[in-house]
């Protein structure tokens, strides 16, 4: 956590969103799924992409006949944001049948497993920084610049460590 996975997410979701008939971005999907929430992940996919919150689900099972009827229509772009299991992809996206043609789908996960699991196309592995890049990030946000003043060196490597460098932290 914290290397910046959604961030790039939401990132290629503002860039791209526009080319797409629909769109949604379900954000913590983990913690919302928790919750015993998960129908409203459901209405939220349909309220994003139709722009109503019309569509009544009554519980899991349903929600899927109707998220598969509705989005296999239109060329939609989906981010689920923060899975950690499969039973949330299942009830969210189902299967590649469930999109019309030219779809995108964006997981952002902690765990490879669940993607492998899924046959996805592509995976991307966000690495993390090193010690120059996270000094760098951590100076362009607190002094405008890339390096630290001499005054503030010490002090700049002293918040890279504490944060164990990374993005979110800085």
């Amino acid at each position: 956590g914290g290397v910046g996975k959604t961030t790039i997410a939401k990132a290629i979701y503002n860039q791209i969103g526009s080319k797409f008939e629909g769109k949604s971005f379900l954000l913590n999907i983990r913690e919302i799924w928790e919750t015993n929430n998960q129908v409203s992940l459901q209405q939220q996919v349909l309220g994003d992409i139709y722009k109503t919150m019309t569509f009544k689900i009554r519980d899991i099972e349903s929600g899927k006949i109707i998220l598969k009827e509705r989005l296999s229509q239109n060329r939609i772009l989906f981010v689920l944001d923060d899975v950690n299991e499969v039973d949330q992809l299942n009830a969210l996206c189902g299967s590649r049948e469930w999109f019309g043609p030219g779809s995108r789908i964006i997981i952002t996960t902690r765990d490879l497993h669940i993607l492998n699991s899924c046959r996805v196309d592509q995976v991307h592995r966000i690495e993390e920084m090193d010690g120059n890049e996270s000094l760098e990030l951590f100076c362009w946000h607190a002094f405008k610049q890339s390096r630290p003043t001499k005054d503030f060196a010490r002090h700049s490597t002293d918040v890279i460590a504490y944060s164990g460098g990374l993005p979110l932290a800085l």
